[in-house]
């Protein structure tokens, strides 16, 4: 990522954020599809609950949304009144325009993949999703991953979180497994991603943020397609696809991931390049939202590969370890912290995000991804990752 990249990265997310806490200058508030399993959300206590840090990254453009609070009338030398903002338990507050939605654990109750990563619990988000792809495919872990202590990936909201994989996610928890299966993936025949996702550029030069004419034309981040032309088709693909509403006055979402990859280091910077996609379906934005540092999908050559277990040629000479995966499938290989995507939204609107992970060129060598903590917030503008 370049320096140029970072610092408008920085300086955006700083000025969104201080947009989502009402700083105005003038002292007004502002605020910015196949086969699967059909899930509905359901709470955990009706009795049928289905089974149904440091640099940011993303597409270096900048947009702005404004919700203008109620208030009054500037005229004059009359000041505007205070404005009061119905929050429940938070107390009223100047600019107090927005309150993310506050999370509210319930998968100590089970082992839905919706509870896992914060959905579908009693006085929170609900959704109504999809999961696709084979049963093995998705596993819920409780409590830490590994054995290292400090622990690098505790869950990030509640006591679980979702690991999905392009093999048999459950085997991320066996140490120094050599994880590498063929399943019956949602896609497991080398073909195009399932619709709506399209992962041919808007532009050589623009991305939605800059050009809203672009919105629904392909990949808004322009991120995938030079990724995906490395190789031929997604095998073992599976993907959690949802719909939610977005609450007024929220402009914006986020969710907790970590990916890794038994591909490294043998088919590292190779045509093997296993991905995950996170896929937004929005008014502001169609495309992929979770990127890497230099600005690509989060992939098998991702730079947001920390934890490195192996030595290799490209970016880790001997001696070449990662203590961090002991006690996973992923010794001798690599992953990444967890890192948080943040991508804007339009208050009122109903979003779709497709959560996806494919092997790319062939069925195995497994990449596994860890899921968790999605809720909506305040800050928005054009999606971001971060390490954290």
């Amino acid at each position: 990522m370049t320096n140029e990249r970072l610092r408008r990265g920085l300086t955006l997310l700083g000025a969104l954020t201080l947009a989502a806490c009402g700083a105005d200058p003038q002292g007004q508030a502002t605020a910015g599809e196949g086969t699967g399993v059909s899930l509905t959300g359901d709470d955990p206590t009706d009795g049928d609950s289905s089974s149904s840090s440091s640099s940011t990254t993303g597409p270096a453009s900048s947009t702005t949304m404004q919700v203008t609070s109620a208030g009054g009338s500037d005229e004059g030398t009359v000041p505007p009144p205070p404005v009061n903002f119905d929050l429940g338990g938070i107390p009223d507050t100047p600019f107090a325009e927005c309150a993310g939605s506050l999370p509210v654990p319930c998968d100590h109750t089970d082992d839905d993949p919706w509870h896992a990563i914060g959905l579908n619990c009693p006085g929170g988000v609900h959704v109504d999703g999809q999961v696709n792809g084979d049963p093995l495919q998705f596993y819920v872990h409780e409590g830490d991953l590994g054995t290292f202590v400090p622990a690098p990936y505790p869950p990030r909201e509640g006591d679980k979180f979702l690991v999905m994989s392009s093999g048999h996610a459950a085997d991320i928890t066996m140490a120094g497994l050599f994880a590498s299966n063929d399943v019956a993936g949602f896609i497991d025949n080398g073909a195009d991603l399932p619709l709506p996702m399209n992962v041919m550029k808007v532009s050589n030069t623009e991305d939605c943020a800059s050009d809203e004419s672009l919105i629904g034309t392909g990949d808004c981040s322009n991120t995938i397609e030079d990724q995906w032309n490395q190789g031929s088709g997604a095998y073992d693909y599976a993907e959690l696809r949802f719909t939610v509403g977005v609450p007024q006055g929220n402009p914006g979402f986020s969710y907790d991931l970590a990916m890794f990859s038994t591909e490294y280091p043998d088919y590292y910077q190779s045509g093997f390049n296993d991905m995950y996609v996170g896929w937004l379906e929005s008014e502001l934005w169609t495309g992929n939202v979770s990127f890497d540092e230099m600005g690509h999908p989060i992939s098998l050559n991702a730079g947001f590969l920390d934890y490195k277990d192996a030595p290799n040629p490209f970016d880790c000479p001997p001696p070449c370890a990662a203590p961090e995966l002991g006690g996973t499938a992923m010794e001798g290989h690599a992953g990444t912290k967890w890192l948080t995507t943040t991508a804007g939204v339009l208050p009122g609107e109903e979003i779709t995000l497709i959560l996806a992970v494919f092997d790319l060129s062939d069925p195995v060598l497994d990449t596994v991804v860890l899921l968790d903590n999605f809720q909506f917030g305040c800050v928005g503008g054009p999606p971001v990752t971060i390490p954290g």
